[in-house]
């Protein structure tokens, strides 16, 4: 059981949202506009967040932003109309895990939850076994405990997923990775159905890489699409990874 935060000003989807989360026994804390949302998240210290774009006193992008600053963990899905493409990326950059497009049914929001639950879970699960705590590839390298990321010891900001994405890059440098492989290990999805979320991420992904190398006066390594195959981190001409502790 989870205890979920759920924002949204439509009264009749957050009646609907209530009885699916309860329904897979999780408890809920409920509420129609941003403000009181932030509060309930500092008093409530929810295991995932749901919030609607549209709301009255604070919109969902400055209640995610406000509360990814306060826990850079903590699950956030974001509620987005279908044709809104550009809400999706604001979203995005707001510090969302991901998003539920509108209009959605209730085994669609079950397995998005359970989907974050369960990768908040893994970050969270425990294991006796010595692990590395970071990565490196071609000067970019990946600082595993405390969630940062650098070229050349140039910072890049990255948002939780954003790391994890790049981190399956790197430890699979070189090698191409389709869509469904990303989606089943960086948001655990088993149906990934038509999500565009790996495209989204990956566009995302590639400007913020892109530009750090840019500045360096490098052209790699890069996120490379491979129409219609998958997506491969670019650094066959550099030297090889190494996991470091």
């Amino acid at each position: 059981m989870a205890r979920i935060l759920v924002a949204d000003d439509d009264a009749f989807i957050l009646q609907f949202i209530d009885k699916v989360l309860r329904s897979q026994d999780h408890e809920t804390i409920l509420t129609s506009n941003g403000e009181q949302a932030l509060d309930m998240f500092q008093q409530s210290t929810p295991d995932l967040v749901l919030l609607d774009v549209m709301m009255p006193k604070l919109d969902g992008f400055q209640v995610c932003q406000q509360i990814r600053s306060r826990d850079p963990l903590v699950p956030i899905l974001m509620l987005t109309a279908r044709m809104q493409v550009e809400n999706k990326v604001k979203g995005l950059d707001s510090g969302a895990d991901d998003y539920i497009t509108k209009p959605f049914d209730r085994l669609e929001l079950i397995a998005r939850i359970q989907a974050a639950l369960r990768r908040q879970e893994a970050l969270h699960g425990k294991n006796s076994a010595p692990v590395a705590e970071g990565i490196s590839v071609s000067d970019l390298s990946l600082h595993f405990k405390s969630w940062q990321a650098d070229y050349r010891k140039t910072p890049i900001k990255l948002s939780r997923t954003e790391f994890k994405l790049l981190r399956i890059f790197c430890e699979y440098a070189d090698q191409v990775l389709d869509r469904d492989f990303l989606l089943n290990t960086v948001w655990n999805y088993k149906n990934t159905g038509t999500t565009r979320t790996v495209d989204n991420f990956i566009m995302r992904l590639r400007k913020k890489l892109q530009t750090v190398v840019e500045e360096h006066g490098e052209i790699s390594p890069f996120l490379e699409t491979l129409y219609g195959v998958g997506y491969r981190l670019n650094c066959s001409d550099e030297p090889p990874i190494h996991t470091f502790k």
